[in-house]
């Protein structure tokens, strides 16, 4: 198969990729090993670092592994998928999640807010907030990155201490902030050096992107989060069903961990 010739990727990337689409897709024989690196190099028309480089990146994620005298063995179990994954939704749903998994709080910090932010707020330029930068896990595997900005008068309802174990929602409710809508974006992103470390991915790996902003009763804007998700660990599902005149969009949590649905309504569909 040869390589594109003016790729966006270096060549070992997109030897990656393709590995690892056939490893998800059972193109090996379950339990036997790899072509080995002279002929898989033979097929991309590559040097064998070029390869050995691309199996190291795979080695990395968990899909495989290079046992001495007996090459490289495809470790992904399409079994262990569902097992070590989350869905997500809207507002009800988040909160469930967060109470089935764990997080690591990275960074606490009050600091001016940079644009982006205190437009996101609604702020003035540079006013003060805090941000928290957490890690959460699910069966001991990173699944989110994200960042989250509020305004600094909530920031003694999330002390560091109490963000390890209780969701950022549930907190500023127990400090009598409401939250009752939110606005949510979902986009693609790619794992930077940084997040592609903690998420135990390759760099440049697609991750799926939510940016959201959280209002309570008052309509103020409360909560700004950026997240990052590990592409294979969390879904975002939906179930979309024709009421009236309008659609109304289902979130579906898990249900077997008995978890509630949020919905919304959106235009019409076409």
């Amino acid at each position: 198969m040869p390589l594109d010739a003016n790729p966006d990727l270096p060549r070992f990337q997109q030897i990656r990729l393709i590995l690892r689409d056939r490893i998800r897709g059972g193109y090996y024989e379950t339990g036997m090993p790899l072509p080995g690196e002279r002929q898989l190099a033979q097929e991309f028309g590559v040097a064998r670092v070029t390869v050995r480089s691309a199996l190291a990146r795979l080695e990395e994620e968990g899909m495989v592994a290079r046992l001495r005298g007996k090459g490289t063995v495809p470790t992904f179990r399409h079994a262990s998928t569902a097992a070590t994954a989350v869905r997500g939704g809207l507002l009800d749903n988040i909160v469930s999640v967060s109470k089935r998994t764990r997080v690591t709080v990275l960074e606490w910090k009050r600091m001016p807010a940079p644009p982006a932010v205190s437009t996101a707020l609604d702020l003035p330029p540079g006013a003060a907030v805090l941000k928290v930068v957490r890690v959460r896990k699910f069966k001991a595997q990173p699944i989110a990155y994200t960042e989250v900005f509020v305004p600094d008068d909530l920031a003694g309802a999330l002390d560091r201490h109490t963000l390890q174990d209780t969701p950022m929602l549930v907190a500023l409710e127990q400090h009598g902030v409401h939250v009752v809508s939110a606005d949510q974006t979902l986009g693609a992103a790619v794992a930077d050096l940084q997040v592609a470390r903690i998420l135990r991915l390759s760099p440049g790996v697609p991750l799926l992107r939510v940016s959201r902003i959280a209002t309570d009763r008052q309509g103020r804007r409360v909560q700004y989060l950026v997240g990052l998700y590990h592409p294979e660990r969390y879904t975002y599902q939906m179930r979309l069903s024709r009421v009236g005149g309008a659609t109304r969009v289902w979130i579906d949590a898990d249900s077997s961990e008995g978890d509630a649905a949020g919905s919304t309504t959106i235009s019409p569909l076409e």
